[in-house]
């Protein structure tokens, strides 16, 4: 048995992949333990892991009202969690780690976690990176559609080289932080802990190839072990107004916005309940925060169920169609459910994973200011193409458990020597 630390930030997106992975790692008999925010407390200790408190809280972050819309700003929403959210909080996320990193055998590290390399080579402690989403590698022959620079995939080669280094150039002032803790432990000056900071002993990439083919630029050792997908017994199961919604008609339009986007300022809900109201066709809102507003909206609507969380395993395969902001997480469970989807991202990774959707035939590409004509024209568009069938198809590489095996296989394989050596030296200590 071995002793296995996972570090994350971010929303729940970034926060159910490493539920699954707790799981599945206690399953094969090892003890985790999770480094995360504080208020995901209820969620780590429900997969038996160990909460870790990291910073920055909710209450840390301050007004919510503030922070989303610009956490969620299609150009300034990443500069804005890295030099906010992220760096404010690395020297003490760094002090905590610190203490804790070496009663542990191996760390599996979110890219935003600036912290845990430094405290893990520090204290000798083996470690391993993790991508939840194809995005984070800045790759030259398949480069992502970032959110401030959508157009990157259409530009020639010598174009993304260019942009590149001018990212990392525009960058590079913001990490002088994490370059003084690493001076302080000891440690070579590193590169840039974001888009280069990956473990040299290898990356766990949490998405197939079906999804990214694999990059030859890749960081070396990319293990790459499919979607996480996150359910348990009680976030399974729909409510019991959904469940009779669902049960007391043809299956409806899916629309949500994640656990993010939607505590944002966005006219979204009202062009969708619009756009329905002129196909005739039955829907589902998860509204978040939202709710009460889309409920006055809808006013009643009896062909429309207006929720706040529902679980996606419980509800997607049993819509017609899904629009969804595409957040990793929801992208994945979307791609579970073998529905075809209307794809209308915000921010960060999401225009990336929209356009893997849609390269694969699964989806339609819209603007974040998506009016109801057009979301109706997409809709229309879903019935009348092949969209649902390659849906279907690609469903069916969720085989199940597929995701614990190759998950223990590539933690096995590209740690296992590193963790040998470390637990027989604590024996011989």
């Amino acid at each position: 048995m071995s002793r296995i630390l996972l570090t994350t930030f971010g929303s729940y997106g970034d926060l159910h992949p490493y539920l699954a992975m707790a799981r599945a790692l206690r399953s094969r008999g090892h003890e985790v333990a999770i480094a995360t925010h504080v208020d995901y407390r209820q969620f780590v200790e429900a997969t038996g892991a160990r909460l870790i408190e990291l910073p920055p809280s909710l209450a840390d972050a301050g007004s919510e009202d503030e922070w989303q819309n610009r956490v969620n700003h299609p150009r300034t929403g990443t500069e804005f969690v890295v030099r906010k959210l992220v760096l404010p909080y690395v020297e003490e996320s760094y002090v905590r780690l610190k203490r804790v990193v070496p009663d542990f055998d191996l760390i599996l590290s979110h890219v935003l976690t600036l912290a845990t390399p430094i405290a893990a080579d520090e204290a000798g402690v083996p470690w391993l990176s993790v991508a939840l989403q194809p995005g984070v590698f800045l790759s030259l022959t398949d480069p992502p559609a970032l959110a401030a620079a959508p157009f990157m995939p259409r530009l020639p080669k010598l174009g993304v080289r260019f942009f590149y280094g001018l990212i990392r150039t525009v960058m590079r002032q913001w990490f002088a932080p994490v370059q003084q803790i690493r001076k302080r432990a000891g440690l070579p000056p590193g590169p840039n802990p974001i888009l280069d900071g990956f473990s040299p002993r290898g990356t766990l990439a949490l998405f197939p190839a079906e999804f990214a083919v694999p990059q030859p630029d890749w960081p070396a050792n990319v293990r790459q072990v499919g979607f996480p997908l996150f359910d348990t017994e009680t976030t399974s199961q729909a409510s019991a107004g959904l469940e009779r919604f669902l049960s007391s008609g043809p299956p409806p339009v899916t629309f949500t916005l994640g656990s993010s986007v939607v505590r944002t300022t966005s006219g979204f809900f009202g062009e969708a309940f619009r756009a329905v109201k002129s196909l005739g066709v039955r829907a589902v809102f998860l509204a978040g925060v939202q709710q009460d507003a889309v409920e006055a909206l809808t006013g009643g609507d009896s062909e429309i169920f207006v929720g706040g969380y529902e679980p996606f395993s419980a509800l997607f395969p049993r819509s017609s169609a899904i629009v969804h902001q595409c957040g990793i997480g929801t992208t994945a469970q979307a791609l579970a459910s073998g529905r075809p989807q209307v794809l209308v991202p915000f921010a960060h990774d999401q225009p990336d994973n929209a356009r893997r959707v849609a390269n694969i035939g699964c989806g339609i590409v819209l603007p974040s200011n998506v009016s109801a004509d057009r979301l109706a024209a997409a809709l229309r568009q879903l019935r009348s193409g092949s969209y649902a069938k390659r849906a279907a198809d690609f469903r069916k590489l969720f085989p199940h458990d597929s995701f614990d095996q190759r998950l223990y296989t590539a933690v096995n394989d590209l740690s296992q020597n590193a963790v040998s050596r470390r637990l027989n030296k604590s024996r011989v200590d």
